[in-house]
């Protein structure tokens, strides 16, 4: 078995300034107090990475190699909406790279944009006996819970119906049902904002826009405290969370950035297969020091995996 450090973190426009320069150095450090050098890194909005020969990306990658001693290869992904494609950043001597669908690559379906297939190198001494597993990062709508639901309906396929393992997430930019969850004052947003993430119900009150999640993970039973349906995919906050329910599940949106309060957006999710590999205790959603500069709006967010 070899132990698989992941991060998941939305780093704010890449770390693209106003003036077209970028600013890299939030991003060491918000990785300067990890556990362990992650093996794989989930990033979403690399902004304009693509520019300049890449250089954006490559700098980023470099970055993240001299404040954690791993040397860090990057590939960026696809994202139709804006220049803030998500992107994986991996460590060459642990992971072998063995598929990743580029940007106008042609014969390209929508539901295998932004994952990534993975052999562990030390695993077995040639190709065929490597264990395998599939990784993917996306950056959903923040606008629109409807073109959530449909980009949850393409990330479906890689819950129970995957043999292989699998872990995914990224800026999701919802959450899931259930009151264990962090909740937000939804009244304290202006219409538009609510919105976003927020849909109003019958009887005219505010609350969670919950759908695409919940496609994926099922509906949860406040009687049960079990969720029901979904594509067969899990939540390690979740995971994590079963094994000592003392300890609250934390949002990943940084304080003061969304009125009436942060949620859990930033989902780490893995496949029935995956689900034994989870090393529980090791997840841990990174808040910034009281008094400290955020690095982002959004938390580090980390875990490992026993594969």
């Amino acid at each position: 078995m070899t132990r698989i450090a992941v991060a998941l973190f939305n780093y704010q426009d890449g770390g693209r300034q106003p003036d077209g320069t970028y600013d890299f150095t939030k991003l060491q450090r918000a990785f300067a107090d990890v556990d362990e050098p992650p093996a794989l890194i989930l990033f979403c909005e690399a902004k304009n990475y693509r520019d300049h020969a890449g250089q954006p990306k490559y700098t980023a990658a470099e970055t993240l190699s001299d404040e954690l001693g791993v040397p860090y290869t990057v590939e960026l992904g696809s994202n139709d909406r804006s220049p803030m494609p998500p992107a994986i950043f991996y460590n060459p001597d642990t992971l072998i790279l063995r598929s990743w669908w580029n940007q106008h690559d042609p014969g390209i379906y929508q539901d295998q944009r932004n994952v990534a297939r993975f052999a562990i190198r030390g695993n077995a001494p040639n190709q065929e006996g490597r264990t395998e597993f599939l990784a993917f990062v996306h950056h959903w709508s923040p606008l629109s819970g409807d073109n959530r639901l449909e980009e949850a309906r393409r990330a479906s396929r890689y819950g129970d119906a995957q043999p292989v393992p699998v872990i995914g997430g990224g800026d999701l930019n919802a959450t899931a049902s259930g009151k264990h969850l962090p909740q937000r004052d939804w009244m304290a947003a202006h219409f538009s904002a609510r919105t976003h993430k927020g849909v109003r119900g019958p009887d005219g009150q505010w609350g969670p826009d919950t759908r695409a999640l919940d496609h994926l993970i099922g509906v949860w039973d406040e009687t049960t405290h079990q969720r029901e349906d979904g594509c067969g995919l899990h939540a390690i906050a979740e995971i994590a969370w079963r094994t000592d329910p003392t300890q609250p599940i934390l949002p990943t949106v940084n304080d003061g950035v969304d009125a009436g309060g942060g949620l859990l957006i930033d989902w780490l999710l893995v496949n029935d297969a995956m689900t034994p590999h989870v090393i529980p205790d090791s997840y841990k959603v990174h808040i910034p020091e009281a008094g400290q500069q955020h690095p982002s709006d959004h938390r580090l967010v980390t875990v490992a995996l026993d594969l």
